[in-house]
């Protein structure tokens, strides 16, 4: 994808996440309750799954989501995000990407589902979906550009999650453990990922100052029998891989309106897999190694309802 594509990309996806906001103002349809989410955000890296994949990144995001006039506790919805590296390598071909500055698209779709409460303290929702990555950036089967592009042109993931609403706590919120699995068919990979996150209101602390802090901890387990994607030489066998994985962070938040707020975050994440060296042919990825440790930051503006 040359570069002027993935600024209209970059541009589409911001131009979504704004209009997002008017989303919830008139939310009212025939078919029932219409709601909009957007993001606009700085990384300082991008990492997925406990490893580092992109230096400093641009990451807009925007979601739709209605709930059915027939079904209040459904809601359907799709949404796209992507990564786009700040930094380009001044190499042959100019501008071409250099180690860990791959860009990403993502789309996905899905439907969250309250379920019948078993009592108070008992309360879950179930969230189906599909997620399709792609990048546009992919190195290809040559060598020498794999290593600093990426071993994937594209993967699809299914996934299905349970989450626990329980009572809340101190601060006035719930800890929302979760559980959720992944199987990407085109990876052959299976992901079982937890995680537990809160709000705490610091109104409740510091008095009226209209800030809040999101404390979050996930960890989880992945596996692939392809673990080097659809871009392998064709002399070269699939590379099995499999790792844990961990991440925590926090999230400080602004409300600058009901509508609107500004965060700044702080985040940890590291693996057990380490510097994988994979195949000779395809010069071990920093994508399919990553780093064992990384720590960095965020901040943006958010819309939500």
């Amino acid at each position: 994808m040359n570069q002027s594509l993935l600024n209209k990309t970059l541009l589409a996806l911001t131009v979504a996440a704004s209009l997002a906001v008017p989303a919830h103002a008139q939310n009212s349809t025939p078919l029932g309750q219409l709601t909009g989410t957007g993001v606009v955000a700085y990384e300082s890296q991008y990492v997925y799954r406990g490893k580092k994949i992109t230096n400093s990144s641009i990451q807009p995001t925007a979601e739709i989501g209605l709930t059915p006039s027939s079904s209040p506790n459904m809601n359907i919805y799709v949404g796209a995000w992507s990564n786009q590296p700040v930094g380009r390598r001044l190499g042959a071909p100019l501008g071409a990407a250099g180690p860990n500055q791959s860009n990403e698209i993502d789309v996905w779709g899905g439907v969250h589902y309250d379920l019948p409460a078993l009592s108070d303290s008992l309360k879950f929702s179930a969230d189906v979906g599909d997620i399709y990555y792609w990048y546009p950036e992919s190195g290809g089967v040559t060598p020498t550009i794999n290593r600093f592009g990426s071993h994937y042109s594209y993967s699809d993931e299914v996934y299905f999650g349970l989450t626990w609403h329980t009572p809340a706590i101190a601060g006035g919120s719930s800890l929302s453990p979760s559980v959720y699995y992944y199987h990407d068919i085109i990876l052959n990979s299976d992901t079982v990922e937890l995680s537990i996150s809160t709000t705490i209101d610091l109104s409740r602390v510091l008095g009226p100052t209209g800030f809040s802090l999101k404390p979050s901890i996930v960890g989880g387990w992945t596996a692939s029998s392809k673990a080097f994607g659809d871009q392998l030489p064709g002399a070269t066998p699939n590379w099995r891989n499999s790792y844990k994985y961990w991440k925590a962070g926090v999230e400080l938040d602004y409300n600058l309106s009901p509508l609107a707020y500004l965060f700044g975050e702080l985040d940890y994440a590291g693996n057990d897999d380490g510097k994988t060296g994979g195949p000779a042919a395809i010069g071990g990825n920093p994508q399919l190694g990553g780093t064992s440790n990384s720590v960095w930051f965020g901040a943006g503006l958010k819309f939500r309802k």
